[in-house]
């Protein structure tokens, strides 16, 4: 029988674990409230502009779903978008914009992925006090942060030229393509150092000061035993900038010689690899450190290679440690877990089907039927879903593209205009806009014929795309009259384009029905819209002024610009 010591003990006991109940249920609600709030800062842009930042996102993504944290972290993000708009302009307006965003938010962290970001907070200590600063550093070897913690991803030159001769020993000439900017040029210095060990097999050519016209040209003379170093190259001599994974692909399908790269977003079908700075790990080292762990920096590069490209270069000696892309699979391997799976649920069925065979062969019958029946429903609700996605794509490109010209419609134009216009307030960028009308288009189909006319203004929206940026989009508006959307473009450059689209038309000669040739001419009118107007313009305006300036230019005798 208990004292009463003890009884008083057990009493005392039951008291404190209620009190202590108590006070964890109040406590509840602050500590649900703490949330980790952190900002990630991204220098190229969004995840469509820039293969890169695609394959971050991805990686980035992955790893917090793994772990499945992602409910303890308030996670905010901003893309200065400078494969765009370039590094400067994309700096320019971003402080303000962040300022006025996050007023009032404090932050617990700040992560800026590559250099662009990493500079840009850097410059600004007085920017979100308080705040823990993370610096992942990948493309500025020479740079360092002073206000924060540092994760510097060093590039291996001496493994990127090596596994060249490893892979490929028959390559005797390497041609490393890069350009004039700072941040290249810091990479081909360190280039021209890992090359001089391997000078007495290999020779090196250094392609840093050309056009992308010109490089296509010579990289298509390359004969074999040569092969392509290709640095993440954003413009050429003449200040023209293009995204790294065009300039890849436009590669591959140029030159005969296989392409190396140090960068894992160039590696797309036809391009060799190599030992790569790989996107997606940088993602996931960045969800480390969102989630206040050691992220591992020295794992971040690694070997990559495409596999069309090991086939079509007879590419040999590949590292075992290598991650190969686009390998084709055997059925077998594809659903291999699917026929384990499987394998293992029959072995398990007959066990048990043949013990209760006897009693339940009843049960065992309608059981198979209800199986095949579920098997079949399973198999007609996914083929109507693959036919619905499939009509709804097909509807959505019929709704947004002209079905005569292949180029945008005006639906897809107006919704074009409505996001550029924003682009342009936010970013403080001109923007201008072409309508085109061909002149006289009634006597064509008067005196040619309808389908005359259909090949003249099929011929009339090529030469106008062909004309113009990656960046800009043509559009058929109606009849015979197109739209041009050209962004960060003033007017005057808007009109220097127009007199050339204008010459080309001119140049066309379209084969009539009866064996002649018919000419065209075009009439133009440009606007601009410009952010710092008093009146800011909206869609319809702009269309508004470029659509007088057209009349005027009609008025004024065709064949000509009109800008207003």
């Amino acid at each position: 029988m208990p004292t009463r010591d003890h009884q008083l003990e057990i009493v005392l006991r039951h008291l404190w674990r209620g009190l202590l109940l108590i006070a964890m249920l109040i406590a509840a609600p602050s500590w649900a409230a703490q949330e980790r709030k952190v900002l990630v800062l991204y220098s190229l842009g969004s995840d469509s502009a820039s293969a890169w930042q695609g394959l971050v996102q991805k990686g980035l993504t992955a790893e917090l779903a793994r772990r499945d944290l992602t409910s303890a972290l308030g996670i905010f993000e901003e893309r200065f978008d400078a494969v765009r708009v370039g590094d400067q302009q994309a700096l320019a307006s971003m402080e303000p914009y962040l300022r006025a965003k996050y007023a009032g938010i404090k932050f617990d962290a700040i992560i800026t992925e590559s250099y662009v970001a990493g500079r840009f907070l850097s410059d600004r200590p007085e920017l979100f006090p308080g705040a823990q600063r993370h610096y992942v550093n990948y493309d500025r070897m020479g740079w360092a942060p002073t206000d924060g913690k540092g994760y510097l991803v060093q590039a291996d030159f001496g493994r990127t030229i090596g596994i060249v001769p490893r892979v490929a020993p028959k390559v005797r000439k390497v041609v490393v393509i890069g350009d004039g900017t700072e941040r290249m040029q810091e990479s081909l210095a360190a280039v021209r150092k890992a090359a001089d060990q391997y000078r007495r097999e290999l020779a090196f050519e250094y392609w840093d000061n050309l056009s992308y016209a010109e490089m296509y040209s010579q990289a298509a003379q390359l004969r074999p035993g040569s092969a392509i170093f290709l640095l993440p190259t954003y413009h050429d001599r003449t200040g023209e900038r293009r995204r790294p994974v065009d300039i890849a692909r436009k590669l591959a399908a140029t030159t005969q010689v296989p392409i190396f790269t140090n960068w894992a977003a160039v590696v797309v079908p036809g391009v060799a690899g190599g030992y790569v700075v790989s996107a997606e790990r940088i993602g996931r080292a960045i969800a480390d450190i969102l989630m206040q762990r050691q992220p591992d920096i020295g794992g971040i590069p690694g070997y990559l290679f495409d596999h069309g490209a090991i086939q079509r270069f007879h590419l040999q000696n590949i590292p075992p440690t290598a991650q190969i892309l686009n390998r084709p699979q055997s059925i077998f391997r594809q659903y291999l877990w699917q026929i384990l799976a499987g394998g293992a649920l029959i072995v398990v069925e007959g066990i048990l089907i043949s013990a209760l065979v006897v009693s339940l062969r009843s049960r065992r019958q309608t059981l198979c039927a209800l199986h095949d029946e579920r098997n079949q429903l399973e198999e007609r609700v996914l083929q109507r879903t693959l036919e619905l996605s499939a009509a709804n794509t097909k509807l959505e490109q019929l709704a947004t593209t002209d079905p005569l010209t292949g180029i945008g419609n005006r639906r897809r134009m107006t919704e074009q205009i409505n996001k550029e216009l924003e682009r342009s307030r936010r970013f403080r960028h001109p923007l201008s806009l072409l309508m085109v009308d061909i002149d006289h288009f009634k006597n064509v189909n008067d005196l040619h014929g309808h389908e005359a006319g259909d090949r003249a203004i099929v011929a009339v929206s090529r030469a106008l795309a062909s004309g113009m940026r990656s960046i800009d989009m043509a559009s058929r508006f109606g009849g015979e009259e197109f739209v041009l959307l050209m962004p960060e473009t003033d007017i005057d450059v808007a009109s220097s384009a127009a007199e050339r689209l204008r010459a080309d038309v001119a140049a066309l000669r379209i084969a009539g029905d009866k064996g002649d040739e018919i000419t065209l001419t075009i009439s133009i009118g440009v606007a601009a819209s410009y952010p710092d107007a008093a009146s800011p313009d909206s869609a319809s305006s702009l269309l508004s002024r470029a659509d007088k300036a057209l009349y005027q230019a009609k008025h004024a005798g065709r064949d000509r610009v009109v800008s207003c």
